[in-house]
C-alpha cells in the first residue's frame, strides 16, 4: 500500500519538475524515448521482444501528435523560462531583442522509437506498477520519455494475470496459462501496435529457417518469435541462404496473413578436408570416402575423422563449408588436462616444501636454545625431507613450464 507521505512527496516533486522545465531543452529530437519495467523478468522480456517487432518508424498519428505537442510545449516553457531570466537580470536590451525573435517552428521529422533504461528506485517502481498517474507524469519528464510501460505479472499456479500500464491509463489485462508465452506475446503486441503503427498495420507471421535471410521491398527483417509487423497491400519479398535457392516473390499482406515459403535446397558445393594426421580415415556423413575432397558436400552435414592412436574427431555444420581442418589429438591426452595437472602437482609440492623447511628452521632454533635436548637427529631429518621436496618442487616447477609452453 502506498503512503500519503509518498503521494505527497511525489506532488511536491512533480512541481518542482514543471518549474524545472522552463530551462532551454531539446526541441529538435526526432527520437520517440521509450522505456519499460516489469516485476517479472521473464515478462520484461515478452515486452522487449514485443517493442523489437515494433521497432522501425513510427506512424501511428495519435503517437506523433502527442510527441510533437509536448515538444511545442517544452519550446513555450523554454522561452518563458528565458524571458523570466532575462526580466530577474533586469536586461532589457536583450530581452527586446529576445521579444522580437519568432519562436522556433518544430520540425515534424519522422520519429523512430528508441529504447531506454532509466534509474527508478524502488518506491517510484511501486508507483508506477500501480498504475499512479502523477507518478508516470513526473517520471515521464524527468527522463524526458515519450512512452513508459509498466507491467505486472501475478502467477497463481498454471495461470498467470499482467497488467500494463501505458503513460499512467491500462492498456493492457490478461489471464492466461503461464506455459502459453507466445500467446501472451502475440496480444501484447496486438496491445501495443496502436502506439507505433497506424490503421494499416499488419501483424505478419513468417516462418523461415534460421539460416535464410530475408528482405522486404529491399530491407533485410529480423522476425522475431516468428513475427514482423508491415503494412497492408502488396509487398516484395526475397529469401537468400547459404542452403537454399534465392527465392522472390510478392506477398499481398493482410492482418494475420502466415507466409511460409517453399524453398530448395540447393545443389552442394566443392569441400577439401585437411586431416592431421594426414593419412586419417575420413567419414562423410556416416559412409567412408576416399578422398580428402567433396564435389558436392551438403549441408547439413557431419564429418568424422579417426586414425590408430588419435581421438576420434567429430563437426558437424549447417553452412556450407570450402574447407574445414581436422586435426586429431593423440589417444594419450584424451580426457587428461596436462596443465592443470602439472600445476596441482607444483603447487602441491610448493606446499610442503614451505612446510618442511619451516618445520626445518623451528627445529634448528629450538636445538640452539635447548642444546642438551638432543634435537640433532630431528634437525637432521627435517633438513634430508626439505632438500628432497626442494628436489621434487623444481621438478614439478619444470613439468608446469613444459605443459603450458606446449599448450597441452
Amino acid at each position: 500500500m502506498i503512503s500519503s507521505k509518498a503521494i505527497s512527496t511525489f506532488r511536491k516533486k512533480l512541481n518542482l519538475l514543471l518549474l524545472l522545465l522552463m530551462l532551454p531543452l531539446s526541441l529538435y529530437a526526432a527520437e520517440l524515448r521509450v522505456a519499460y519495467i516489469s516485476d517479472d523478468d521473464g515478462y520484461a522480456s515478452i515486452i522487449s521482444d514485443v517493442l523489437s517487432v515494433l521497432s522501425g518508424e513510427v506512424t501511428s498519428e495519435k503517437t506523433i501528435s502527442s510527441y510533437w505537442e509536448e515538444q511545442e510545449k517544452r519550446e513555450e516553457r523554454a522561452r518563458e523560462g528565458q524571458e523570466s531570466s532575462l526580466r530577474t537580470k533586469e536586461d532589457f536590451q536583450a530581452l527586446e531583442k529576445f521579444m522580437k525573435e519568432d519562436a522556433g517552428s518544430m520540425k515534424e521529422e519522422s520519429l523512430v522509437p528508441v529504447i531506454v533504461s532509466p534509474s527508478f528506485s524502488d518506491e517510484e517502481r511501486a508507483f508506477l506498477l500501480s498504475g499512479d498517474k502523477d507518478a508516470f507524469s513526473y517520471l515521464m519528464m524527468r527522463e524526458n520519455l515519450s512512452l513508459l510501460i509498466a507491467a505486472s505479472q501475478r502467477e497463481d499456479g498454471l495461470m498467470s494475470e499482467s497488467n500494463v500500464f501505458i503513460n499512467g491509463e491500462k492498456a493492457y489485462s490478461n489471464l492466461y496459462v503461464s506455459s502459453d508465452e507466445d500467446g501472451e506475446f502475440h496480444l501484447l503486441l496486438s496491445a501495443l501496435l496502436p502506439y507505433f503503427r497506424d490503421d494499416n498495420a499488419a501483424v505478419v507471421t513468417l516462418r523461415v529457417p534460421g539460416t535464410v535471410s530475408v528482405t522486404v521491398d529491399g530491407e533485410t527483417v529480423t522476425p522475431v518469435r516468428s513475427t514482423i509487423v508491415l503494412e497492408k497491400g502488396e509487398h516484395d519479398l526475397c529469401f537468400t541462404s547459404p542452403v537454399y535457392e534465392t527465392l522472390e516473390e510478392t506477398v499481398d499482406i493482410a492482418d494475420g496473413s502466415i507466409i511460409e515459403p517453399e524453398l530448395t535446397e540447393a545443389p552442394g558445393k566443392p569441400m577439401f578436408i585437411s586431416t592431421l594426421p594426414y593419412d586419417a580415415e575420413i567419414y562423410y556423413q556416416g559412409m567412408r570416402i576416399d578422398s580428402h575432397f567433396i564435389e558436392e558436400a551438403d549441408v547439413p552435414f557431419q564429418l568424422t575423422a579417426i586414425s590408430d592412436g588419435f581421438s576420434a574427431l567429430s563437426v558437424q555444420s549447417r553452412l556450407p563449408m570450402s574447407r574445414i581442418n581436422m586435426d586429431l589429438k593423440p589417444g594419450w591426452m584424451d580426457g587428461v588436462n596436462v596443465v592443470e595437472n602439472a600445476k596441482d602437482r607444483f603447487y602441491t609440492n610448493l606446499l610442503s616444501t614451505m612446510i618442511s623447511f619451516g618445520c626445518f628452521v623451528a627445529a634448528q632454533s629450538l636445538s640452539g636454545i635447548y642444546a642438551d635436548a638432543g634435537l640433532a637427529p630431528a634437525v637432521t631429518l627435517m633438513a634430508g625431507v626439505s632438500v628432497v621436496g626442494l628436489v621434487e618442487l623444481l621438478d614439478s616447477m619444470f613439468g608446469y613450464y613444459q605443459a603450458a609452453k606446449l599448450g597441452l
